[in-house]
C-alpha cells in the first residue's frame, strides 16, 4: 500500500491521461493496490473508460448476411436476372411483379468467446482482455453471444440467452481471478455447451490462448465439433505460445488462426476476426 497522499497524487495524474490502453492498465494496477473506498472509485472509472474504448474500437458494420431473391420494391437495385426471366415466361410484357432483386438479409448467428486466464495474466492484462470482451459484445450486439474464461476449470461469464448489457459484462470481467493450469479441452467442451443454448444454424467459437494445454489432454479433437473455431494465439509471459496446437485447432475447426504478437493488440485482433468472417 502506498502513502495515501502520494497515492491520490498518482490517481489524479492518471486521470489526466488520454483515454486509452495505457490509462486503463494504470487504473487497473492502482485499483489492485487501493483501499476499499478508492477501489470503488477506480472501478467506476474503469467501467466508464473500458465501455468507451470497446464501443470505439468495435465501430463499424458487423454480422453475417445471406442473399435471397425478393420481388422488386423501391430501394432494391440488384436485379436477379434468372429469376426475373423465369417469372416473365408466358407473359407478353414485363411488369413490375415479374422483376426480382437480390436482397441481403442479416443472418443471426451464435458465438462464444473463450479466454485463457491461466498462467501469468496480471491485472493489467485482465483489463486489456476486458476491453477485448467488450469489443466482442458490441460487435455482436445483434447476435447470440456468450463469454467463458478458463484455466484448470471453465467459468461462464455470460450465457448466450442473457441480455446484452455491456456494463454488467465488463464489471464481471474486471472481477476475474487469473492463474493456474490450462485445460483447453475442457474449455472447448463447455464452449459447445454454451453454443447449444441457441438454435441458430451457424455456431462459432473464438478462443484466445497460448496453446499450452498443461492438463485435460489434447484439445484438437474437440475443435472439430464446432461449425467454425477461430484461434487467437497469444503469449502471456516468457513461455511464449504453442503455434502448432493453435494452428491445428483452427484447421480442424475450419476457422482462422491469428498470432497476436502483443497482448495490447488483442482488442483489435477480435475486431479483425469478426470483421473478416
Amino acid at each position: 500500500m502506498l502513502n495515501d497522499e502520494y497515492f491520490d497524487e498518482i490517481i489524479e495524474k492518471v486521470k489526466t491521461l488520454q483515454t486509452g490502453l495505457l490509462q486503463v492498465k494504470l487504473l487497473s494496477m492502482l485499483q489492485d493496490r487501493a483501499d476499499i473506498s478508492r477501489k470503488i472509485e477506480l472501478r467506476r472509472m474503469l467501467l466508464q473508460k473500458i465501455t468507451y474504448l470497446a464501443q470505439k474500437i468495435a465501430a463499424g458494420a458487423s454480422g453475417i448476411t445471406r442473399t435471397v431473391p425478393t420481388q422488386y420494391r423501391p430501394g432494391l437495385d440488384e436485379i436477379d436476372v434468372d429469376r426475373t426471366l423465369e417469372e416473365q415466361i408466358g407473359h407478353p410484357a414485363l411488369n413490375y411483379e415479374h422483376i426480382y432483386c437480390t436482397e441481403r438479409i442479416k443472418q443471426k448467428s451464435a458465438y462464444v468467446l473463450l479466454l485463457d486466464v491461466s498462467n501469468s495474466m496480471h491485472q493489467e492484462k485482465i483489463a486489456v482482455a476486458t476491453i477485448a470482451t467488450g469489443v466482442f459484445a458490441v460487435k455482436l450486439k445483434n447476435d447470440f453471444h456468450g463469454v467463458l474464461t478458463f484455466s484448470r476449470t471453465s467459468h461462464v461469464v455470460k450465457h448466450l440467452t442473457e441480455p446484452n448489457n455491456l456494463e454488467i459484462l465488463i464489471d464481471r470481467m474486471l472481477g476475474i481471478k487469473s492463474g493456474g493450469a490450462t485445460n483447453i479441452r475442457d474449455a472447448l467442451i463447455h464452449g459447445l455447451s454454451l453454443l447449444g443454448e441457441s438454435k441458430t444454424m451457424l455456431k462459432t467459437g473464438i478462443i484466445v490462448t497460448d496453446g499450452w494445454a498443461t492438463v485435460g489432454g489434447d484439445p484438437v479433437e474437440i475443435s472439430r465439433k464446432y461449425d467454425r473455431l477461430h484461434v487467437l494465439g497469444i503469449s502471456f509471459g516468457l513461455g511464449g505460445n504453442d503455434p502448432h496446437t493453435n494452428m491445428l485447432m483452427a484447421q480442424h475447426g475450419r476457422g482462422r488462426y491469428m498470432h497476436v504478437q502483443r497482448f495490447d493488440d488483442l482488442p483489435l485482433a477480435i475486431t479483425k476476426i469478426l470483421t473478416s468472417r
